[in-house]
């Protein structure tokens, strides 16, 4: 993102000209950049998938795939992406509700609706933030509860601030420790992540969970991060979507 930008936006849209003067009004507000555009909704879904953009300007009344059923695969693939309906049609309003938009313009609309949009994303964006704070707050002050897991030979107690690392391997899990040892239990990932159930545990790739209290750096480039702590270094492979994730974070749960 370039400097001073700090809302990300898209525009699918299947009118080139649509596109083009949603471009030149979009260029008045300093702090959005427009990171990518297309006329095919198909198209547009890998990229929001790919890009997860904080908006989308999103035509309801486009060929072959409606912007009725793209956001139903933001919503189906948990983006975080706040959907802004343009239309020419006010037939579409009542049905676009249900996607819970952050915003529905007829078209014609101009700058004016814009500044409108823009400063309801802007409280939006604030709101969750302090929620995600708040639900931090509230999530680090309960009693710290042991995980009791099964392993091969038995089972294993571990108290989940110690886990810097989950790796997920079909009905195994390996959990990597502060203290440098690695456990292996017989637990799918996903039911642990269900009994640690902490903000602090965010996704790194497709199999794997990483523990921000640890997080020492992302590599962009090569679409790797590392924990430590102490004399244990851990190094995990991330995919672009969690990259992207934590380029937005504007706060790190770590102590």
């Amino acid at each position: 993102m370039t400097e001073n930008k700090s809302i990300t936006a898209m525009i699918i849209e299947d009118d080139e000209e649509a596109i083009s003067l949603l471009e030149i009004y979009l260029k008045a507000f300093r702090e959005l950049e427009v990171i990518d555009k297309t006329t095919n909704p198909r198209h547009g879904i890998k990229l929001l998938i790919r890009k997860m953009p904080d908006l989308v300007f999103l035509d309801i009344d486009m060929p072959d795939t409606n912007g009725l059923e793209v956001a139903e695969a933001i919503k189906e693939n948990k983006l975080p992406t706040e959907i802004v309906f343009t239309t020419a049609h006010s037939k579409y309003a009542f049905k676009s509700l249900e996607v819970k938009p952050l915003d529905y313009l007829v078209k014609p609309f101009g700058p004016e609706e814009l500044i409108s949009v823009i400063n309801r994303y802007k409280a939006r964006a604030k709101r969750k933030e302090m929620e995600r704070k708040m639900d931090f707050f509230i999530r680090n002050s309960k009693p710290i509860q042991k995980l009791k897991l099964p392993t091969e030979s038995g089972i294993v107690f571990i108290n989940p601030e110690e886990v810097m690392l989950l790796q997920g391997q079909e009905n195994y899990t390996y959990i990597f420790l502060s203290n440098g040892t690695v456990e292996l239990v017989t637990t799918i990932i996903h039911k642990i992540m269900e009994q640690i159930d902490s903000p602090s545990f965010v996704r790194a790739n497709r199999t794997s969970f990483i523990n921000l209290q640890y997080l020492r750096r992302v590599d962009r480039k090569n679409r790797f991060c590392t924990l430590t702590h102490q004399n244990t270094v851990i190094e995990e492979p991330m995919n672009r979507s969690s990259i992207t994730f934590f380029e937005k974070l504007n706060c790190f749960p770590i102590t």
